[in-house]
């Protein structure tokens, strides 16, 4: 990234030091952390200064981390590159890193002073990088129904998006998260719809030679909970249809990891969204409704097994 933009990042960071990691999920990690703290140290960076970040979402998620517990927090300003961050990961406060593979277990909230969004950035996007974002947008759209919904509904994933979709996408997910910022109500639940099996698959595909892109295993994960929705006559055959077929559409519709069902139930109960051993999901209720609701092991199996179908299909 800072390779393809050095000249427009220079002229944003002025006489700062630059700290470069690899982009990617494999950064979230503690040795890269590690890193950090000893580069903040190194360049004496106090509370009276900011860090600027700049990248995807996994960029963000560690370096708002360490910025948030260096000298119990150093202020940071956010500037996505990938179109999932654009949307999504800059905002809310949420920054981390991954435990023993499990998905952001070590993490805290903290958020940002000022999130920058240049959709230049988004120009140099790999297609398969942008369709994995638009999986994000798609998510959003889902929860927040109407013309919002239809909208995406039309849109082909590998278009860019415009500024003013941009505007709307993030705008779902301030609502949400400004009625509850610490996830202390259910309701900011509601934008995991799709992570909690996404980022199963995400974490299972990461010891294979072509590991899931995040929007990629979130695709999974929204066809699959969405299945368990329609299974539990939550959801109409015919809304869930729409949603397969968009997403089959995209291509999307891709393979499993290997896995084993002991290993699959090992990752899904390190899951955060465990209480006291019992599974929520936020189940879509019809496009457009949202409710976190207690889901059994059993029926979550039985969309693995649905998605399996549909691929052999």
């Amino acid at each position: 990234m800072y390779g393809l933009w050095k000249s427009t990042i220079d002229a944003v960071r002025g006489e700062s030091p630059v700290i470069t990691i690899a982009g990617g999920e494999e950064s979230k990690d503690l040795p890269t952390l590690r890193r950090l703290w000893k580069k903040l140290w190194q360049y004496k960076v106090d509370r009276g200064q900011r860090v600027l970040l700049i990248g995807g979402g996994s960029t963000l998620d560690i370096g708002g981390f360490a910025a948030a517990t260096w000298k119990r927090g150093v202020p940071f300003v956010s500037l996505p590159t990938s179109l999932i961050a654009q949307i999504d990961a800059a905002f809310g406060g949420k920054v981390g890193l991954n435990f023993r593979k499990g998905k952001n277990l070590i993490g805290t909230f903290a958020e940002a002073e000022a999130v920058w969004i240049f959709p230049d950035f988004l120009h140099t996007l790999s297609p398969r990088l942008l369709r994995s974002g638009w999986v994000e947008a798609y998510k959003h759209a889902l929860i927040a129904g109407g013309e919002l919904w239809e909208k995406l509904q039309a849109t082909s994933f590998s278009q860019l998006p415009s500024l003013d979709l941009l505007r709307s996408l993030v705008e779902v997910k301030l609502r949400i998260v400004e009625r509850d910022p610490y996830e202390l109500h259910g309701i900011r639940q509601q934008l995991n719809l799709g992570h909690t099996l996404g980022h199963l698959w995400e974490t299972l595909s990461q010891d294979t030679s072509t590991p899931l892109l995040h929007g990629e295993a979130v695709a999974i994960g929204i066809i699959q909970e969405t299945f368990i929705s329609m299974q539990a006559n939550l959801l109409s055959e015919q809304s869930w249809q729409k949603i397969l077929h968009k997403l089959r559409t995209e291509g999307l519709l891709l393979p499993l990891p290997p896995f084993t069902w002991e290993k699959w139930e090992r990752v899904l109960l390190q899951d955060k969204k465990i209480r006291n051993r019992q599974l929520f999901l936020p189940l879509l209720t019809e496009v457009g409704s949202v409710q976190l609701l207690s889901v059994e092991i059993h029926e979550v199996k039985r969309s693995v097994k649905a998605y399996r179908t549909l691929q052999s299909g």
